[in-house]
């Protein structure tokens, strides 16, 4: 099937992910958060464990909160002005990670948390203005080709930095070879665990740089006029009554369950994959690229085959045939 035709508006809100998903990747699964549970932490067992609470806790405030911003950004229309903001704080936070160093010499552990915690909630945040957009984006018929762009891009950016750390921090002075640099770019450390620690402060600038298209270029609806007070307001008794009118909606109780479950399972399965591979396997810097390359790579072809799919399929049966593939 002849995919349809994606405009620069739509081109642009896919970019976002492009911009976004790096952070998963080189910060919370395959870089940084294998080197604060092993090195920071000291310990991989408790580290895995301190690391859980940060993502339980960030998880909580993200279940209290985004179904009353979701619901009053509903009733005021514009969702850029919100998704700016969230931008703002989650590119902060990338970059505070710089300061997660071994030993006590940086930050305290529980100012680490909080940045972790911090950037788990507003990238949690950015998804519910993003996804919110796509209906603006794109035309009908090409939504489910746009959502599977966006995946793309955001894993092909992902190996894109995963390669360029590679290249620029963790190969030099480990293979010698006339297109690798002797030492590590930028003065880094390997010995202060530099190398480990650019990638939040690289995918902060990175954020900050490629989500600029989606402020320029995507098409937002028009503002209602609603004070954000009155609108979380009235958003928070939205999500009550439909909370309430559940048991009368049992296939959208379902869904919300269903996809729960899939989302959890799927988040929980990434984010200690990297951990348990450095704690338990002892894999280092260079072999935690590696697998996040080749990982990542095929998760490309999945975001591009997916809208096809979905075309083809039916959204359903596409994703119950990509978790018997996994299976």
């Amino acid at each position: 099937m002849a995919a349809p035709q994606l405009d620069r508006g739509a081109w642009s809100w896919a970019l976002y992910e492009w911009a976004r998903n790096p952070y998963v990747l080189l910060c919370s699964i395959y870089v940084l958060a294998p080197y604060i549970a092993t090195a920071v932490i000291g310990d991989p067992v408790q580290g895995q464990a301190i690391m859980s609470g940060w993502h339980k806790t960030a998880g909580m405030i993200v279940a209290v909160t985004a179904p009353f911003i979701g619901a009053a950004t509903d009733r005021m229309g514009r969702r850029k002005p919100f998704l700016a903001v969230v931008t703002a704080l989650m590119a902060i936070a990338f970059y505070a990670l710089w300061w997660a160093k071994p030993g006590g010499e940086g930050v305290p552990l529980w100012a680490i948390g909080v940045a972790i915690t911090a950037a788990g909630v507003t990238f949690s945040w950015s998804e519910v203005f993003h996804n919110s957009m796509i209906t603006t984006a794109a035309k009908p018929e090409a939504l489910g080709h746009a959502s599977g762009l966006a995946l793309a891009l955001g894993n092909a950016s992902s190996v894109l930095l995963l390669v360029f750390v590679l290249w620029a921090f963790a190969l030099p002075g480990v293979l010698h070879l006339p297109f690798i640099p002797e030492t590590p770019l930028f003065g880094l450390d390997p010995a202060a665990y530099e190398p480990n620690r650019i990638v939040g402060p690289l995918c902060a600038v990175w954020l900050a740089v490629f989500a600029l298209p989606i402020f320029f270029f995507t098409r937002d609806l028009d503002t209602t006029g609603e004070k954000f007070g009155d609108a979380m307001r009235h958003g928070v008794g939205k999500v009550v009554g439909t909370i309430r009118k559940l048991r009368d909606h049992r296939n959208v109780a379902l869904f919300l369950v269903a996809r729960m479950f899939y989302a959890d399972g799927k988040t929980a399965i990434l984010i200690f994959s990297g951990v348990y591979a450095a704690g338990v396997m002892g894999w280092g810097l260079l072999e935690m690229l590696t697998l996040g390359i080749v990982t990542t790579a095929f998760a490309v072809i999945g975001g591009l085959s997916g809208g096809w799919l979905d075309s083809w399929l039916g959204p359903k049966r596409a994703v119950a045939l990509e978790i018997g593939v996994c299976r």
